[in-house]
């Protein structure tokens, strides 16, 4: 790590004495028209019932957000069918994904107060890898002034969560910076039986966060840790209902971007994830340990011409692992990459390919054409495709415990992808603005690891899925008109894959079919120092696939589900009441077999901005 991060400040600091004659455009890697899918603003998410980045990401319509339990206990994120390890997620375009598991992806030390937006991608650049089915990146605030907050909330099950958070800006300077405290004695479900009521007085959690970023001109760092002690009742297994998971997370970053001379920039970035997993079976009992280090880090030099961008350069990855359960292993992954991006008038193009070094699998191709035409100045029309691989994770590779056994053997996950759609906004003066967004997907995938039940020794393998296809549609519809009526949209998004996941005995490939969002942000009582406004949102899944109950009986099939959750407040500067509640209507349902959701819940939260 130390002599990756000497290699790229070596790479840096020439050019840092030189003089600057030409301004390079500033480099935003992800943020593109022609690949972004779906978008979610800081005045959306603030007024949503969310207290973390997985509450934000339920109410997106291509994501699939399934949890053990309430808050920030646990929670996996997948999206067009596939499953929540073929998801890349990053925080400011620097990858934060878990290389262990899916399962600690959303470990993100970062409140939803300091977000500026979430954009679900169809792609990243080609020498990233893990974007097998999409890629989720969050941006945090780039406020032009100071901001503060300080909120206090507290939940119906006895649930608190004290929060500070704040953006500086000086000049060149800005500040974002957080801590949070989450502490929850568990969480109610509706009708439980025996064996539920008994893993419910297991779900408690406390966790706290820091998170710290520092811009000034090109560069950008980041700084944040998480400490999580979770229960999780039956989470992973329904023989056991008093589980446990205690994990450490930290993650550090520093990002720097410079012109130089004539119409030369460079851009160079670096990261460091480690993440410490206790995990116990029996709580109190430790049963496995794991410790696992992810370290990457790339230099791009770019090129602006009259036709667009040119970009070159190289990027490596070391992945390192030590577990009790998994034992100690170690894997390194290089690529070189180039890019161009066109610009003809009213087109936009960009060609991006990457060559992988791995040093399991060799070598390897990976790749994206993208091209967009502005229509109007309102709208856009794009086309996507793309070649995308991920590796196996350490714990498809080398886990045995319980019903499951990982596979050393496996394949990397293979996928060609085409995308078709287009955007349209209208602004009609007084009367308000329209958003409209809608495309549809295909995609061949080759050796998609899933775990599947054998009846011959009545256990999980860990196998690679010959060919399994995916096929999806995304529509949305927004209107925006004033303080009265800020928001109403509808969502829609459907996947299906070639695969019957009943038959083929799959545990990972439970997708959702069908996600339907209804979203009503209005006003109650307007004046002219404040207001008392409402938000609601109506969300229905549907779920393919079946589970094992909590007491072992296989083949229940997840059934549909409406979901409501909404929250009232009063807003008088600089402070806001809110009164919100999720899961309205007290549904009784399933997202993992043998672990009933939580019922209503209700906070109180009191947050004074400064």
């Amino acid at each position: 790590m130390n002599s990756l991060l000497l290699f790229i400040l070596l790479a840096i600091s020439p050019f840092q004495l030189e003089e600057i004659e030409v301004k390079a455009e500033r480099i935003t890697p992800l943020s593109d028209s022609c690949q972004t899918l779906t978008y979610i603003g800081h005045e959306q998410i603030e007024a949503m019932p969310v207290m973390s980045v997985a509450d934000i990401l339920t109410f997106l319509p291509s994501l699939d957000i399934r949890s053990r339990g309430t808050g920030s206990a646990q929670s996996d994120v997948s999206m067009h069918g596939g499953t929540f390890d073929q998801v890349l997620v990053m925080l400011n375009g620097i990858p934060v994904s878990d290389t262990q598991t899916g399962h600690y992806t959303m470990n993100i030390p970062l409140p939803p107060a300091l977000i500026e937006r979430i954009e679900v991608l169809h792609s990243v650049p080609s020498h990233l890898t893990g974007a097998f089915s999409g890629a989720i990146n969050i941006i945090t605030r780039e406020a032009p002034q100071d901001s503060y907050i300080m909120q206090l909330s507290a939940g119906t099950n006895g649930d608190t969560y004290p929060l500070f958070a704040g953006s500086w800006a000086r000049q060149a300077w800005h500040i974002n910076a957080s801590a949070e405290y989450m502490r929850s004695p568990g969480y109610d479900a509706p009708h439980p039986q025996a064996k539920e009521r008994e893993a419910l007085h297991h779900t408690d959690y406390h966790l706290a966060n820091i998170y710290l970023q520092t811009r000034w001109h090109g560069l950008d760092i980041q700084a944040c840790a998480q400490y999580k002690d979770a229960g999780l009742g039956t989470g992973y297994g329904y023989a056991s209902t008093d589980q446990f998971d205690a994990t450490r997370t930290l993650f550090t970053s520093l990002r720097y971007t410079t012109p130089l001379r004539a119409r030369w920039s460079l851009s160079a970035e670096a990261a460091y994830r480690v993440n410490h997993d206790r995990y116990e079976w029996h709580r109190g009992t430790v049963t496995n340990r794991h410790w696992n280090h992810h370290t990457q880090a790339s230099c791009f030099a770019h090129y602006l011409s009259p036709l667009g961008r040119t970009s070159l350069g190289a990027s490596m990855m070391n992945e390192y692992i030590r577990s009790t359960n998994m034992g100690t292993h170690h894997r390194t992954q290089a690529a070189l990459r180039a890019e161009q991006r066109f610009h003809f008038g009213h087109w936009t193009a960009s060609l991006d390919v990457a060559g992988h070094y791995h040093n399991r699998c060799g070598w390897y191709a990976s790749g994206n054409v993208r091209m967009g035409y502005e229509v109007l100045g309102k709208g856009t029309v794009y086309v996507h495709g793309g070649r995308s691989l991920r590796m196996p994770t350490w714990t498809d590779m080398y886990y045995k415990a319980g019903v499951q056994r990982g596979n050393t053997d496996l394949k990397a996950e293979k996928a060609w992808q085409i995308t078709v759609g287009g955007t349209y906004e209208w602004q009609l003066a007084k009367a308000g603005r329209i958003h409209l967004s809608g495309d549809v997907y295909y995609r061949w995938g080759k050796d998609i690891i899933d775990w599947t039940y054998r009846e011959a020794d009545s256990l999980f393998h860990a196998t690679n899925q010959q060919q399994v296809d995916a096929l999806g549609v995304e529509l949305s519809a927004g209107y925006h008109l004033n303080k009265w009526l800020r928001e109403l949209s509808v969502s829609y998004a459907y996947s299906r894959l070639s695969l019957d996941v009943v038959q083929a005995k799959s545990n990972y490939l439970d997708y959702l079919r069908h996600k339907l969002v209804l979203r009503l942000h209005h006003g109650i009582y307007v004046w002219s120092k404040g207001c008392i406004g409402a938000s609601w949102s109506v969300r229905w899944q549907d779920r393919t696939g079946s589970y094992v109950d909590i007491y072992g009986t296989a083949g229940q099939a997840f059934r549909p589900i409406w979901l409501m959750d909404g929250n009232i407040y009063i807003e008088y500067a600089p402070v806001c009441v809110r009164v919100s509640c999720t899961n309205m209507t007290n549904r009784h349902y399933y997202d993992y077999g043998g672990m009933l959701q939580p019922s209503a819940h209700g906070q109180l939260s009191l947050t004074v901005k400064l």
